[in-house]
């Protein structure tokens, strides 16, 4: 017996139908207990209950935890995802995007989550297996498919504001310190110096094969000693830009007096350095949020259909460690 002969026998539509057999809400108790009772008359109410278990599983898909950006992502989607009565597993992909591919065809085949969130950096998804998927992105960088929804951080917005600020305190000479992961952003930093009308200088772009603090401490030891050190520099992410600070540090420098410097990510610890770092903030506690909630939605009814763009906005936020660009 399928769905369209159950609801036909129980007098409801296929939608209610299906939204017993996921525990929506939506309906009476007396409704699914009347659905129930004629499926179990017609030998089908294992067919279409299948054991489920009582609390929503939604799969999550992150690329690390080890950056406390990734592990925030992770914590606040736990949070919203317990808070709806639901249940998380979570796997890392190590940036590997074929590795990323074999997680969603195991969760959605073989585990039969009730949806999978990704955390993506910019795979070519598809979703074949008919199952709700959220992905975040960090920008607007996937093709994106028809039955998946984005929610995407407007980070080119943010590093073109940051870009004007420093060039309203007079800096010209402005320099990317990133490392193979953070290409993209790269990208989004050509585009707002070109769009502020400086310059770009290929030799104050340096991308560093080291992560974290480890990649900014390359870099700036390597301006420094080819005698090119930038008036400012945009870092990838946060802890690059500490790196970069302990690099000038070290040579005598001081920050923002001698180089002015920006991160991305607005991580928890940047208020309280001892200069405190300027930074680009991005709303995941609001991406998480969202995305929670419109994954659940599709997860308790099969026929929501709605599919979704969603740019949260992202802001700069100036602190101490940038100034007024002085003459040498």
């Amino acid at each position: 017996m399928n769905l369209e002969m159950l609801a036909k026998l129980a007098e409801v539509s296929v939608g209610t139908v299906s939204k017993a057999f996921s525990g929506s809400s939506e309906i009476s108790a007396d409704t699914r207990e009347r659905i129930f009772a004629l499926a179990r008359q017609n030998g089908c109410f294992d067919k279409y209950n299948k054991n489920r278990f009582d609390k929503k599983v939604i799969a999550v898909i992150c690329p690390e935890i080890k950056s406390e950006y990734y592990a925030a992502m992770a914590t606040i989607l736990n949070r919203e995802i317990t808070s709806h009565g639901g249940i998380m597993l979570l796997s890392a992909t190590d940036f590997s995007e074929e590795r990323e591919r074999a997680l969603f065809s195991y969760y959605a085949s073989y585990c039969k989550a009730d949806g999978i969130l990704t955390i993506n950096q910019g795979a070519v998804l598809e979703n074949s297996f008919h199952i709700p998927v959220v992905a975040i992105l960090p920008t607007d960088t996937a093709k994106h498919s028809k039955n998946i929804d984005f929610i995407m951080s407007d980070m080119p917005s943010a590093i073109e504001s940051s870009i004007e600020y420093l060039k309203k305190l007079g800096h010209k000479k402005i320099a990317f310190a990133g490392e193979t992961l953070t290409m993209i952003k790269l990208q989004h930093f050509k585009s707002a110096m070109r769009k502020a009308g400086l310059a770009i200088a290929e030799e104050l772009i340096c991308i560093s094969k080291k992560r974290f603090e480890e990649a900014g401490e390359e870099i700036m030891d390597h301006w420094i000693a080819e005698g090119r050190m930038p008036h400012a520099v945009v870092a990838a992410y946060d802890y690059i830009a500490i790196g970069l600070i302990r690099s000038l540090r070290r040579a005598g420098k001081s920050v923002p007096q001698d180089c002015s410097v920006v991160g991305m990510d607005d991580i928890s610890v940047v208020p309280y350095l001892e200069t405190p770092l300027s930074s680009i903030h991005t709303h995941t506690d609001d991406a998480c949020r969202i995305a929670v909630e419109i994954l659940l939605k599709k997860a308790q009814n099969q026929y929501y259909s709605s599919r979704q763009e969603i740019l949260m906005p992202s802001e700069f936020v100036a602190r101490g460690s940038c100034a007024p660009y002085r003459e040498k």
